[in-house]
């Protein structure tokens, strides 16, 4: 169906060829990719991850969280959750970014990584450049 990656995040329908759409391969290369970028040069990092109640969400969610937790990141996991709520527990919990698991207003088949900074902003277009050209695009 599709796969859409740009700097604010990944999208697509769930399942299908790896590339072509959302697959488990894309979510963990993507999500190993911004991991990895936000925990360069320290001791320690932690990423907040919350989901919507879509169908895909809780696989989705699982596969985030322990290709965070195999990097050695710290994940907190806050589950069901809106945006807004990921975006504040990002600060709350000093933590060093986000993903939020959603497609906001596309079809159930759907899903997402919206990827954010330390401030529970979305990442800027560098950051996110990064994060494809780490996963091989």
């Amino acid at each position: 169906m599709a796969l859409i990656k740009s700097i604010s995040g990944i999208r697509g329908t769930i399942g299908g060829k790896p590339g072509e759409n959302l697959t488990p391969v894309d979510v963990v290369k993507f999500t190993a990719a911004f991991g990895s970028i936000l925990a360069e040069g320290k001791k320690s990092t932690r990423i907040v991850v919350g989901r919507d109640g879509r169908i895909s969400g809780a696989m989705v969610q699982s596969l985030v969280i322990n290709t965070l937790s195999g990097l050695g990141i710290d994940v907190v996991d806050l589950g069901l959750s809106t945006t807004p709520t990921v975006e504040v527990a990002v600060k709350m919990a000093k933590a060093d970014g986000g993903i939020i698991l959603t497609a906001s207003h596309n079809p159930r088949e759907w899903n997402a990584l919206k990827l954010l900074n330390e401030e529970g902003e979305f990442i800027l277009a560098e950051t996110g450049q990064r994060v494809l050209d780490l996963a091989g695009r």
